[in-house]
């Protein structure tokens, strides 16, 4: 088995969960069994995995795993479920619900959008009208979690629940010098019979991921994110073959990558790096650089973590003169280290020339940087013509309609978005960063590489492309025919090197 370690599958999902999902498509079309690992608690989190498309069978969560509530069949609970006493009198309260005892404030039920029926929580107060409890319901239809509160309304305590109302978790919060609650103790409870207790989040998830390694043996363990996870992989106490995916730079300077200090996102795992079987890296510079660095011990793999599918390849291509004339999209999360701002600042002399174009970013913010960029915009007049969108996963029609897409990263460990505006043909300009946009766009092919952080090079480049229809369509149709590089059967290939060397491992070899 393989297993892609992460932390949580969220809605608006980051890079490396993409990465994961295409590296996930990639596996069970070439029927090599793999999983998506995640240990956070989340009541939604299959509903998330709906609406992302990935099967139950191909990811296990922590909680599931205790719960044994991964294949749960879905049911539909509703406050009529609660079977509330007759003489108790239920308020409607907007789309939920409050419950009273004489005048007594007894309990608020809540319900999820957008149906308002299906029980989210139900909040539990004493006489005096504070709340004491709150029961949470998993999107599934279980109660999957209580949480109890001291008199100022801290959680001090909580314990998860599996489908049979059995309770299989429990947590233990405690004040710190700064009296801010924190988790002290965590319990499995009557996990194979026993109870077994933790201090800290990292020894239960070594625990866990031990026993996943105890039931599939000799198991592959991929760690895609590092920081929160390279400790409990490495302090596993069963033999498995671990391997850390750099999904960005692994030091801080990349212009001196044998001399610069770490990016803390990599430090500990570079700091204990004899204790991986493998490092796998998306672009070959990085490969060169780590290994200018480390050597190849333990082997660096070069594998790509953007997956081009056949279906795209052979789709027919949008005719130039569908897409709109002068659009410019962006597309990933609003943050500083995309730096939007200086797309934004290139545009307003971009637009100034060429009044039809448009500029168009997609994706979710991180903090108040969708706040500073709008800010931005009216602040230069250029509210007209440039939109600010949220996260989707239907980019194909944006792709489409689009004549030319940008990034402006100080930093890149792939960029997927770029690889996937290459598949819609779609010529690109970005900065010349380590690592990825090099990888991916041909400049004076079917892309433009400009300096990093030269705005007026920037827009240079993009009113120089803009105004050529002849050179836009023939990038465009470049950009189709270079992203065939990144087909299903070229990553595959470039996967086979790690899948040799962890069966070498297993026969003994690399022990």
């Amino acid at each position: 088995m393989y297993y892609f370690i992460n932390t949580s599958i969220n809605p608006k999902k980051s890079g490396i969960e993409h990465a994961e999902m295409k590296r996930l498509a990639l596996f069970n079309q070439h029927h090599l069994p793999a999983k998506i690992v995640t240990r956070f608690f989340s009541l939604s989190l299959h509903r998330t995995l709906k609406t992302a498309g990935i099967a139950e069978r191909n990811q296990i969560n922590l909680f599931d795993f205790i719960q044994q509530s991964t294949d749960f069949t879905p049911v539909k609970l509703t406050i009529a479920d609660l079977q509330l006493a007759p003489e108790l009198r239920i308020q409607a309260d907007g789309h939920n619900y409050t419950v009273y005892q004489n005048e007594h404030l007894l309990m608020r039920v809540n319900t999820f959008a957008p149906d308002y029926h299906q029980l989210n929580n139900v909040q539990l107060y004493d006489p005096t009208g504070h709340l004491v409890k709150t029961d949470w319901y998993d999107t599934r239809g279980f109660k999957g979690l209580e949480q109890f509160y001291t008199a100022e309304g801290q959680v001090a305590s909580e314990q998860v629940f599996n489908p049979a109302g059995e309770v299989v978790y429990q947590t233990f919060h405690m004040p710190n010098r700064q009296n801010t609650m924190q988790n002290s103790l965590y319990r499995f409870i009557n996990y194979h019979g026993q109870n077994w207790s933790f201090v800290g989040e990292q020894a239960m998830t070594r625990f866990f991921l031990d026993e996943l390694n105890r039931q599939q043996p000799q198991s592959v363990f991929i760690v895609d994110r590092t920081y929160e996870l390279a400790y409990s992989a490495l302090r596993m106490r069963t033999q498995a073959f671990k391997v850390m995916y750099l999904h960005s730079n692994h030091v801080n300077d990349p212009t001196h990558p044998k001399s610069a200090t770490l990016n803390y996102n990599y430090a500990y795992a570079l700091n204990n790096l004899s204790d991986w079987q493998g490092v796998a890296a998306a672009t070959p510079q990085q490969v060169q650089d780590f290994q200018d660095r480390y050597g190849n011990q333990p082997p660096v793999y070069t594998i790509p973590v953007g997956v081009v599918p056949a279906a795209t390849l052979t789709a027919p291509h949008q005719p130039w003169d569908r897409r709109t004339p002068g659009k410019i999209i962006f597309v990933a999360r609003l943050s500083e280290e995309k730096q939007q701002d200086q797309v934004i600042k290139a545009f307003q002399k971009v637009h100034a020339q060429l009044p039809q174009t448009s500029l168009d970013f997609w994706g979710y913010a991180n903090g108040d940087t969708g706040k500073k960029l709008r800010q931005l915009v009216t602040d230069l007049k250029l509210t007209a013509a440039v939109t600010f969108n949220d996260y989707t996963q239907d980019l194909a029609p944006v792709y489409d309609d689009a004549q030319l897409a940008m990034l402006t990263s100080r930093a890149e460990g792939f960029a997927l978005a770029l690889l996937e505006g290459q598949s819609h043909g779609v010529p690109q300009i970005a900065y010349d960063v380590k690592y990825g946009p090099r990888a991916i766009i041909q400049a004076g092919r079917d892309g433009e590489l400009v300096p990093v952080n030269d705005v007026d090079a920037l827009a240079q480049a993009m009113v120089a492309l803009l105004s050529d229809a002849d050179k836009l369509q023939t990038y465009s149709t470049n950009a189709y025919a270079d992203a065939k590089r990144y087909s299903s059967d070229a990553v595959w290939q470039a996967w086979q090197p790690l899948i040799a060397a962890a069966d070498r491992f297993y026969a003994g070899e690399g022990r």
